[in-house]
């Protein structure tokens, strides 16, 4: 080794000059020069320099005594909100101004943008040239609702000449153009400099409206009403949605705001599920007046649409044996599931008297941003049609309200009047207790489609030409009654079909059908059918379908075969039975529409007439029957009324089920009824044939009819 012998002063300068160079090299945080960057798993170097900030912001150093850590917390925690500027290479004002597609994700949640600049926009062509220096916005919005605005409109214009709405909306140019649609055109503030006059026209009492359609839009998230207007054009004009039970407008502010036209069109939220919805309410449009009120020009409508904001779009089951075979029953327990289950069923109908679910508070239900109470016996009703639809059966719901003490649901004409010859009520759509039993059919619509559950038909109400018996309304006129019963029908098939897309909701007849004399308590089927539809197509047309109670006539004699003068072979028959359905049926679907489903959920035969056991013609009546409307492609099922006779139902005449009094006591139809869609349904119901006028096959009583279909 060779030994240095340098004067000690060169030694001294060597030392130097290595720990200039030793310091060059290594990292500043051996010297503790260099300050945080990271804060809760986030590293802002791109967007935060610790020297820079304290530079620009020294009351912050001074705040936090030089502390590095606590001075980058409070830019990760407060200084974003606040916008501040970390850094000389990023401008959060900039970055936002710059980014159309950022504003309209962030709006002014200022945070997501330094985020977004940290993990996507640093290493981005088209975003690092936008991090600085831009100081006018770029692109502000000039759509608003799928409507162009910009003929009219220029975000710069508007902001320099209205400082009040800047101040009230800030800069958000989405806002700001919000703020000209829906509120600036009315008060006459121009839109841009080439808008032309600001004064705007004014109602005048000629212009009239007429709202044509009124659909959910936008994915199921907006409401489109189209209207024509006759009268002066260039009013303003205001779209009100309006709860139902109300007239007019007064009170209320307009959703959104246009110019009277020959053709019309507002589009608004439909905020379904909070507190600012309008799925249910009817809208109105009104002329603006000079002294800021509104006068109503316009009919009222509703939603025609309602599955389109359905998020449940599950197809509409088909039974597993695939036919339309169906009984009623009772699915409290398994007992009478598996019954069914035992006698083939393909279908089972099952009574829902609603008082049982609005007396209850078990279950808590959120609806439109308010919390109701229903029994928690839905949940067991949705237990059992988890298994029905597990065993290939479709399910059926008949949904009335037969509490007599539950007036405060009932329609308030009913609820004041004499109730003691009713059994069934109908319900309120008059006052704001109509809400629960909005949040009610919601709530069931949602727990029996969901979950492995699925009820398919949807019946409102029971026999609803029975205007005393079945749906009492209280003393009101026909027309009243109209009104009334197609109310009731759209609130239920609303919140039965915005919550599932593909259910069917029925309204239901019995079979007096075309009477040309007074029946007392007892409307003319036909007649409330065409003066129900054309009262729902007047005011938002929903699609309805129809469900038929094909009772003997008279109605205690099982032999329909033998015909009454009251059942003709024609539409205008005055009652209808399994004997001239076809031609009821054919008439509806003409009339109304090859998509209205035809069903026939109570079709009952007593095994006791006058006296006389008539378990024979019971059997055969069944059989005879749902051949009918197996066979019949208008008819997509068939319900025998009932598994078990009825107590009360026996006490007035009638001995309708296929078993006695329990199922260890079954009547000759229980058999019939098991095996007559099946391989073995000759030896079951050929027997009975001779009980139908002595017929040969059933071929012979039914041209359609085709045993293969059993096999």
């Amino acid at each position: 080794m060779k030994i240095c012998t340098a004067p000690r002063r060169k030694l001294l300068l060597c030392v130097a000059a290595a720990a200039l160079i030793t310091a060059v090299a290594v990292p500043w945080t051996v010297f503790g020069a260099s300050h945080p960057t990271v804060y809760k798993g986030v590293d802002y170097k791109r967007v935060y320099n610790y020297s820079y900030f304290v530079k620009r912001y020294p009351s912050i150093s001074e705040k936090y005594g030089g502390n590095d850590q606590k001075v980058l917390q409070y830019f990760a925690t407060t200084g974003l909100k606040k916008r501040l500027r970390g850094c000389a290479g990023f401008d959060v004002n900039s970055y936002r101004y710059a980014n159309k597609d950022l504003r309209r994700k962030y709006v002014y949640d200022y945070k997501k943008y330094y985020l977004h600049y940290i993990r996507y926009g640093w290493n981005s062509a088209k975003r690092t040239g936008t991090a600085t220096g831009v100081s006018k916005m770029k692109n502000p919005a000039t759509t608003y609702m799928g409507v162009d605005y910009s003929k009219e409109y220029d975000y710069f214009y508007y902001v320099k000449h209205n400082p009040d709405v800047v101040k009230k909306v800030g800069d958000d140019d989405l806002r700001v153009l919000r703020h000209y649609v829906r509120y600036g055109r009315d008060e006459g503030r121009k839109g841009k400099a080439s808008s032309g006059s600001s004064s705007a026209k004014y109602d005048d009492g000629k212009l009239k409206v007429a709202i044509t359609s009124c659909k959910i839009t936008g994915s199921g998230s907006n409401v489109t009403v189209k209207a024509t207007s006759s009268g002066t054009k260039g009013i303003t004009i205001g779209l009100f949605p309006q709860v139902s039970y109300i007239s007019g407008v007064k009170g209320l502010s307009p959703s959104a705001t246009a110019k009277s036209a020959a053709s019309i069109s507002m589009t608004i939220p439909l905020n379904k599920n909070n507190s600012k919805s309008v799925l249910q309410k009817k809208f109105y449009i009104a002329a603006k007046k000079k002294d800021g009120t509104w006068r109503v020009c316009s009919n009222f409508f509703y939603i025609e649409n309602p599955s389109a904001c359905a998020s449940n779009r599950t197809a509409f089951p088909k039974p597993a044996r695939g036919t339309k075979k169906g009984l009623k029953i009772l699915i409290g327990t398994d007992t009478y599931i598996n019954k069914a289950i035992e006698l083939k069923c393909s279908h089972v109908l099952v009574d829902f008297p609603i008082e049982h679910f609005l007396s209850g508070s078990g279950l808590s239900y959120r609806y439109e941003g308010k919390t109701y109470y229903f029994s928690s016996s839905i949940l067991s009703y949705q237990s059992q049609l988890k298994k029905l639809k597990n065993a290939g059966i479709v399910a059926t719901g008949v949904f009335y309200l037969s509490g007599r003490s539950m007036t405060q649901y009932m329609h308030p004409k009913a609820a004041q009047g004499d109730k003691s010859g009713s059994t069934i009520f109908a319900i309120n759509t008059k006052d704001s207790n109509r809400k629960k039993l909005e949040a009610l059919f919601s709530c069931l619509a949602e727990y029996f489609t969901k979950d492995g559950a699925l009820l398919a038909n949807w019946i409102f109400g029971n026999e609803s030409n029975q205007y005393i018996r079945y749906n009492y309304t209280g003393n009101v006129s026909y027309n009243d009654y109209v009104k009334a019963f197609a109310e009731q029908y759209r609130l239920f098939n609303t919140a039965v079909k915005s919550r599932w897309s593909n259910a069917r909701t029925y309204i239901c007849f019995d079979h007096n059908w075309n009477l040309s004399f007074k029946l007392s308590g007892s409307y003319n089927a036909k007649k409330l059918l065409s003066s129900f539809s054309s009262y729902i197509k007047k005011h938002g047309k929903v699609h309805f379908d129809v469900a038929l109670h094909p009772y003997p006539s008279p109605e205690q004699d099982p032999r329909f075969w033998n015909r009454s003068r009251l059942v003709t072979d024609s539409a205008s028959s005055q009652q209808y039975t399994m004997l001239n359905l076809k031609y009821i049926v054919s008439y509806i679907k003409k009339t109304y529409g090859k998509g209205v489903h035809i069903i026939l959920p109570e079709t009952g035969y007593s095994s006791v007439y006058s006296g006389v056991s008539m378990q024979e013609a019971q059997a055969a009546a069944i059989a005879y029957s749902y051949y009918l409307a197996e066979f019949n492609p208008n008819i997509d099922m068939i319900g025998i009324h009932r598994e078990k006779d009825d107590p009360g139902e026996v006490a007035g005449g009638f001995s309708l089920g296929i078993y006695g009094s329990s199922f260890s006591n079954p009547k000759r139809s229980a058999a019939v009824f098991r095996y007559m869609d099946t391989p073995s349904w000759k030896k079951y119901t050929q027997p009975y044939l001779r009980y139908i006028n002595n017929a040969g096959s059933w071929k012979g009583l039914i041209g359609s009819f085709n045993a293969s279909r059993f096999s």
